[in-house]
């Protein structure tokens, strides 16, 4: 008589546990890099967002008796809500130069700290770490490392060295995303980055 034997053999699980090995060694770096693009387009898209963002501030910041010129600049991590607005310390004038909000002036020239004068910057994602976006006189928008987790955004071209607002580039290594003559090419505004 024979036994009705079930399950499998000692070598038939040592196979199975072998090509299992195989597969997960060929598909952890896929995975791992399909990952890490993805969140390399997410930085991408949040810095497009915060251009945007800054866009509609400054639209919405202008005051037909005390227009915002350009060049204008953000900086960033924004200013916290209880910091003011109005007489920055440090002003003659009672202006309010050295408040996050920003300078009122028409010539422009003016920045400031996740503000467009008294109008937040509000991207509807995560708002940079760190870095600036600067309007410039023609209208073109330029952003520099701005920071979302490990990763830094700017909007240049590294082939020829130069800023350029229709392409961006993330990296998490922050010098991959600067210019190797950025002070050469660039000119500031209190301290803070005004554009090319």
């Amino acid at each position: 008589m024979r036994k009705n034997s079930k399950g499998f053999t000692l070598v038939e699980l040592l196979a199975v546990i072998v090509i299992l090995a195989i597969i997960a060694l060929i598909t952890t770096p896929i995975i791992l890099n399909v990952i890490e693009q993805s969140r390399k387009n997410a930085a991408v898209d949040k810095a497009w967002g915060t251009i945007d963002a800054v866009r509609l501030a400054y639209s919405q910041a202008q005051d037909p008796v005390d227009p915002v010129g350009l060049p204008f600049t953000v900086n960033f991590p924004k200013g916290t809500a209880e910091q003011t607005c109005e007489g920055g310390e440090g002003s003659s004038d009672g202006t309010n130069t050295d408040t996050p909000c920003g300078t009122i002036t028409a010539t422009g020239g003016g920045w400031g700290t996740g503000y467009v004068n008294k109008q937040p910057v509000a991207a509807s994602g995560e708002m940079p770490q760190n870095g600036f976006v600067t309007m410039l006189e023609d209208g073109s928008i330029i952003a520099y490392q701005l920071q979302f987790g490990r990763y830094y955004c700017s909007t240049i071209d590294k082939e020829s060295n130069t800023y350029d607002s229709n392409s961006m580039i993330c990296s998490r290594t922050k010098t991959d995303v600067a210019l190797t003559n950025w002070k050469d090419n660039g000119h500031y505004i209190g301290g803070q980055f005004k554009g090319a």
